[in-house]
């Protein structure tokens, strides 16, 4: 049933972008330059969107309980009827205008909910349908308290259509809206490719282990997201924007790399932490997945760039076109042969294109990526850990955690990356 769950969230993933259609990237450039008349562009588009996820949703439903088998398809058309909170969504006003942490309260809250949900009613098999329902319960939460956050903000929005003012959000958005479904495609491809191919058992393995790279994949998306602002007014130079550029790329490094080496040591103890003991097979994959980690977090900055940058998003979808082409090339003949293994470096090939065609057309964009001498420090404190790991052998995952932190920390601190200031204050310098 897991699998049955992973599968359902993975097609999700696809209908959500049809119903965000796009705004969630285009529109946090545009509120970020503009200040005037944002109660009038948020209601048409909100408005818009709302219309576009009950469409959505109209056939996903019909298609689910008609065409999809059991229980796939009820759990599905239930995960659906959450596309109407996708369209009334608001998070990328607040990220626009720099105000995230009523996005991250109104986030933890939906999710809070979710979870409440699932501990309460999830006892057995039987109760799957239950997981869509508190998905459901969530996305509600979630998409009110930002709606209530709107108005504190000053902006009311009211259901409205004027096409001419949201015109550039969903023109650009479009062209987004391509770029990530053929991401999505590389995100879940080789998930779905599984379930047929190998039976829901392997794929219930697979989405544990994916379960902690999209986690570490979520942050940096959110980290790259939160630079995209200041990437979208700073001018387009050697200079300022370069600056955020590099630093926000060499922090998202600097905190991704250790995730990579340490989980890639300790793969088998966290699987039996999270999941159990059952879901042993899992670790494999796991191992092999995470190097993907920091590979992605350099990259999304790259395309965050390129979305803050008019006409940036052609070259998005291109990237993501040529990336597709290339993994599906490969995942089809090494799936049924390599199964679980397979598909993970198959999926850190394709992450290793993917950034290097990004790192590409950002510097066509004018931006500039560090120096690699600027990698070394962090690299150096990685491998530190790695050895540390090494020598104290298995132990419980916790244990682990805490030496992986201890050295890898104190290493930044003794090569200048870390520089502890009083009163208890800290200052990375990368």
């Amino acid at each position: 049933m897991y699998g049955v769950i992973g599968v359902a969230s993975g097609i999700m993933l696809y209908l959500t972008q049809l119903a965000e259609a796009g705004v969630e990237l285009s529109g946090v450039p545009v509120v970020a330059r503009q200040r005037d008349g944002l109660g009038e562009l948020v209601s048409s588009t909100l408005t818009i969107r709302v219309i576009i996820a009950l469409l959505v949703t109209s056939v996903v439903v019909t298609v689910a309980l008609l065409a999809f088998p059991h229980p796939d398809g009820t759990v599905l058309a239930l995960y659906a009827l959450g596309l109407v909170f996708v369209g009334v969504g608001s998070r990328w006003v607040f990220v626009g205008r720099q105000r995230t942490a009523w996005v991250a309260g109104a986030r933890i809250g939906g999710e809070l909910v979710a979870l409440a949900i699932v501990v309460l009613v999830v006892r057995e098999v039987g109760d799957v349908a239950a997981v869509p329902v508190a998905a459901l319960a969530g996305a509600a939460v979630t998409a009110v308290v930002m709606l209530a956050g709107l108005r504190a903000v000053g902006i009311r929005p009211v259901p409205r259509i004027d096409w001419e003012r949201s015109r550039e959000l969903f023109t650009r958005g479009i062209r987004l809206v391509g770029f990530t479904l053929l991401g999505l495609v590389l995100f879940n491809a080789d998930l779905i490719y599984l379930r047929f191919i190998s039976g829901q058992a392997a794929a219930g393995y697979y989405a544990a282990a994916y379960t902690f790279i999209a986690f570490a994949a979520n942050l940096s998306v959110t980290w790259a997201h939160s630079v995209l602002p200041a990437l979208a007014r700073s001018e387009k130079g050697p200079n300022q924007r370069n600056e955020v550029y590099e630093t926000a790329m060499l922090l998202a490094y600097a905190v991704t790399l250790p995730v990579a080496v340490g989980g890639v040591l300790t793969a088998p103890e966290l699987v039996q932490l999270v999941f159990g003991r059952d879901y042993a097979p899992a670790a494999s994959a796991l191992a092999w997945l995470l190097p993907a980690v920091p590979i992605s977090a350099l990259r999304e900055i790259a395309i965050a760039g390129l979305i803050g940058t008019p006409g940036g998003e052609r070259r998005l979808v291109r990237l993501n076109a040529t990336s597709v082409a290339f993994n599906i090339a490969i995942l089809l003949p090494v799936v049924p042969r390599f199964g679980l293994t397979g598909a993970a470096i198959v999926t850190v090939l394709t992450e290793i294109l993917r950034t290097f065609l990004a790192f590409h057309f950002a510097r066509v964009e004018g931006f500039r990526a560090p120096r690699l001498v600027r990698f070394a420090k962090p690299a150096l404190a990685a491998a530190a850990m790695a050895g540390v790991l090494l020598l104290v052998g298995e132990r419980p995952f916790i244990v682990l955690l805490v030496v992986a932190v201890a050295v890898y920390v104190t290493t930044l601190g003794a090569t200048g990356v870390l520089r502890f200031q009083r009163p208890f204050s800290l200052r990375v310098v990368v």
